[in-house]
């Protein structure tokens, strides 16, 4: 997403908006994956202060999701509010100053994209509030039907630790 700043150049103080919509593969990050099921939109509005742009806006966009209880796809709404500053400066100097950097008429939002999308999508979510998850045992969804698995059935990977409770209560009656 580029986007042409030459009148706003030489009009210092004067607010400008834009709308950009664009469609976006996966992104990998962290061991996960960020589907878009539709495209990203950025609905921006940008000033020039005789220094820079400030930018401020929204972006928008629907994500596909696996539930982190039941694992089954689901659907959520992704939206971000920000506000960022871009400078006349080397790639350095902005990122000292925290800004992202422009040169000529035309500001790059690409990385400013990028960054919101990656710091503000959600890695986790719920397919629904009362997801009742998959069945530890058999692993059965447990939304869909009920198991006849026991609840008292114990975990084989916290065995351990019960024991150290055990030994610790004991420890504590003596």
């Amino acid at each position: 997403m580029e986007l042409n700043v030459a009148a706003e150049l030489k009009l210092a103080g004067k607010p400008a908006k834009r709308h950009f919509e664009e469609e976006l593969g996966p992104i990998d990050f962290g061991g996960h994956e960020l589907r878009f099921i539709m495209p990203v939109c950025v609905d921006i509005t940008y000033v020039f202060d005789g220094e820079g742009f400030s930018v401020s806006g929204v972006l928008s966009s629907r994500l596909r999701m696996n539930c982190t209880k039941c694992n089954e796809e689901f659907d959520q709404d992704f939206s971000v509010d920000f506000s960022e500053r871009f400078i006349k400066a080397s790639e350095e100097e902005a990122d000292e100053l925290e800004c992202y950097p422009f040169s000529g008429e035309m500001l790059d939002l690409d990385r400013m994209v990028l960054d919101l999308i990656i710091l503000n999508a959600p890695l986790y979510g719920l397919c629904k509030p009362d997801c009742k998850g998959l069945c530890p045992i058999c692993g059965c969804d447990l939304n869909t039907m009920q198991c006849s698995c026991s609840s008292s059935v114990k975990n084989a990977n916290f065995a351990s630790l019960e024991e150290l409770a055990q030994l610790l209560n004991d420890e504590e009656e003596v």
